[in-house]
């Protein structure tokens, strides 16, 4: 938690206070002209009342027994236990966090101005609406436990030069003082700063399911891994809705680090009915779903040791209601509503579920691939790749530096045996191949595919791609039964030279 500043009386600064004198006595010049021709009383002339800052009233922290806070979107009080614990004072059960308490105690602990322009109302309570203090931007009520009590009104900052003091006066006390800057602004908080926020534990590495939601929860798009997490799992996301699709590795990985740093603004209020209607919840615009698998997290603790977390599975679910403003909207988590950056929500309400699609035709790597089977023209080729584990002399599994065991690789065509670099050379080549454009919506092939690509993965899974004529030059993509896709004519030729 930020620590607060207080400013400390020191020596006066009578160059500023000359300044600020003469800019009132100039006023009260003009006040007095108008008051001689309207037949009002003038002030009194300008007067040097240049003084030192000063102590009001000196506690320690834990002396604040009571802190009552006012301002132009607000009230609240908060109050100290007799065994140490703070709460609010309308709402007992309202979980105050204990940091932004401290902070807010060890403000008042010490009451200070720093300094006093004037000790004879009848030069300044004429103009208190110049000053901010007609109604002042905040007030402070502080109580100890020894009795004494007072009370602070905070008005405008002096001037754009003199921006880090504010006009104050005392309840009880004729003088007109000034406030510090740091000492206004760690009080100026919301009811909702008070109540602790714990961020949610989002693991981009756990993420296996994410889904997008209108407010009546139909599914807008849904992003699933296939597989489980860890190693190349970057690679094996799919696009499971609005249709089913391979993802894009790259546009996957900036969604899960986008949805990694989602973070809660202040606390607004638990989730009754009335806070749910109030705050747009009975409509809400957007539902966010993100499902974590079973995983571990590794980090290092400050003092460099490094130690494993085991997280279980878990579901993240965030609603968006209505907005506070152009730049915040309400959000409902775990029954609780906050209020959440506009910006960090808007890059998912917004998103295009077409740009997370993969644009690479071939759907398995080779690592994974067990068998590709090539039809086109009535001609059949059928590649199949077996892998033999490497043993070593005494029998043990050859691994690499990283502990994954090592294979021999053979490729048979139709049954016989070719090079296998040969086929992983022509392999390479077929996953660089990219679509060349969208399909328009309303497009129907007119006749059957003309060729046929089966790939057929090691963990079980087979997806099926053909090529079908669009026009003269191009040929429409169809992977899995969805056409999205055109590719140049013979975009897709796969040929192995045996050597």
């Amino acid at each position: 938690m930020l620590q607060v500043k207080k400013k400390t009386p020191r020596n006066p600064r009578h160059g500023r206070r000359w300044m600020l004198l003469c800019a009132v006595a100039l006023l009260a010049g003009c006040v007095a002209a108008y008051g001689l021709l309207s037949g009002r009383s003038a002030p009194l002339p300008e007067r040097d009342h240049s003084h030192d800052g000063g102590v009001i009233a000196s506690h320690e922290a834990e002396e604040v027994a009571r802190l009552g806070i006012t301002t132009a979107h607000g009230a609240w009080t908060l109050l100290r236990d007799e065994d140490g614990g703070v709460t609010l004072e309308d709402d007992r059960d309202f979980q105050v966090d204990e940091g932004v308490a401290q902070d807010l105690f060890s403000a008042v602990q010490t009451l200070a101005y720093e300094e006093m322009l004037s000790d004879d109302p009848s030069e300044f309570e004429d103009h208190l609406a110049d000053f901010g203090l007609e109604n002042p931007t905040l007030r402070v009520e502080v109580a100890y436990t020894d009795g004494s009590a007072y009370t602070l009104s905070v008005g405008d900052a002096l001037s754009m030069e003199e921006s880090g003091y504010h006009y104050m006066r005392l309840e009880g006390d004729p003088r007109l003082l000034t406030l510090d800057l740091g000492t206004m602004e760690a009080l100026m908080l919301d009811r909702g700063a008070l109540h602790p926020v714990t961020q949610p534990t989002l693991h981009k590495a756990r993420f296996d399911r994410i889904t997008f939601m209108n407010g009546q929860g139909e599914t807008l798009a849904e992003w699933a891994l296939q597989g489980s997490i860890g190693g190349n799992a970057q690679d094996r996301w799919i696009l499971a809705q609005p249709m089913r699709y391979p993802a894009d590795g790259e546009s996957i990985a900036k969604l899960q680090s986008s949805l990694a740093n989602l973070r809660l603004g202040g606390y607004v209020g638990s989730a009754t009915p009335e806070n749910l209607t109030a705050y747009g919840f009975d409509e809400p615009r957007f539902v966010l779903e993100i499902h974590q698998a079973t995983g571990a997290t590794g980090t290092l603790d400050e003092d460099g040791v490094y130690g494993v977390t085991d997280w279980v599975e878990s579901t993240f679910t965030l609603t968006v209601g209505g907005a506070k403003s152009d730049m915040v909207d309400y959000v409902l988590v775990d029954g609780s509503i906050y209020v959440s950056s506009h910006f960090l929500l808007e890059a998912f309400m917004d998103m295009d579920v077409k740009d997370s699609v993969s644009r690479y035709t071939v759907p398995v790597a080779l690592g994974n691939l067990l068998r590709l089977t090539v039809e086109s023209g009535g001609d059949r080729q059928a590649y199949t790749i077996t892998r033999t584990e490497q043993v070593a002399e005494n029998n043990e599994l050859i691994t690499d530096s990283e502990g994954q065991v090592q294979y021999d690789l053979t490729c048979e065509l139709n049954g016989q045996e070719i090079p296998y670099a040969s086929f992983e050379a022509a392999y390479n080549e077929l996953l660089k191949v990219t679509v060349s454009g969208w399909l328009p919506e309303d497009w129907a092939a007119e006749e059957p595919p003309h060729t046929t690509f089966t790939f057929e993965a090691l963990d079980g899974e087979t997806h099926i791609l053909t090529l079908t004529t669009f026009d003269a030059l191009h040929d429409a993509v169809t992977l899995d039964g969805c056409t999205l896709f055109y590719l140049i004519r013979d975009g897709m030729a796969f040929q192995v030279e045996q050597k």
